[in-house]
């Protein structure tokens, strides 16, 4: 009888010739240390996270100060939909100082200035002390010249109208906020107002918010 009954191969197979490796599995794993057992990052890591937003959440795993920022979350409806607002009329105050900046220059120059490292010969006065007399030696150097200087011109068109459409956008969602809050400060009455439906609108509208900040 084997000694580790539970032991067993490791289940890599190779793609050139379709061979099983012959190597015992690391204990836990289905392969051996060559093919990735005990390797990688540990868990819970956020090695991967780029922007945040498929984010998996490990409270036990918040340091302090993440804690604490978590905590003071206002968890109100109505405080939620008045953050959403005060997020996008920021974001719309900014666009617009985008584009009145690009409107006062719609033709920019783009300057574009090539230099190279040239070998240069300087001329230089020798004194011969033997016999008296003084020439003129071309002795060589190196200097970093500008042998190239282009200046093109382009209009920021593009560029306001991207914004333009940023700037829809961002105003279609704070109206959205807007009358979220209007049916949240009128739905007093719990027999005429579906509660769930607003709080639910509610998340979504705040996690858009959020997202559209990344």
């Amino acid at each position: 009888m084997a000694r580790n009954p539970d032991k067993q191969r490791c289940k890599a197979r190779s793609k050139q010739r379709d061979e099983q490796c012959k190597n015992w599995a690391k204990p836990g794993w289905d392969v051996c240390r060559f093919h990735g057992a005990g390797g990688g990052a540990p868990q819970r890591n956020t090695n991967a996270v780029k922007t945040g937003e498929h984010q998996t959440i490990w409270m036990d795993a918040l340091t302090p100060e993440q804690q604490e920022v978590l905590d003071r979350v206002n968890l109100e409806p109505l405080e939620q939909v008045n953050q959403s607002i005060k997020l996008y009329a920021w974001r719309e105050r900014e666009i617009m100082i985008k584009i009145a900046r690009t409107e006062s220059g719609l033709t920019e120059k783009q300057r574009r200035v090539l230099q190279e490292r040239l070998t240069i010969k300087e001329p230089v006065q020798v004194h011969n002390d033997k016999s008296g007399q003084t020439k003129t030696v071309a002795l060589p150097r190196e200097e970093l010249v500008t042998t190239e200087i282009e200046e093109t011109e382009y209009r920021a068109i593009d560029d306001i109208l991207h914004l333009q459409d940023a700037l829809t956008r961002v105003t279609d969602k704070k109206l959205k906020a807007v009358e979220m809050k209007h049916k949240l400060l009128s739905g007093i009455n719990p027999e005429t107002v579906n509660v769930q439906q607003y709080l639910e609108a509610l998340g979504a509208v705040a996690e858009e918010a959020w997202r559209d900040e990344e």
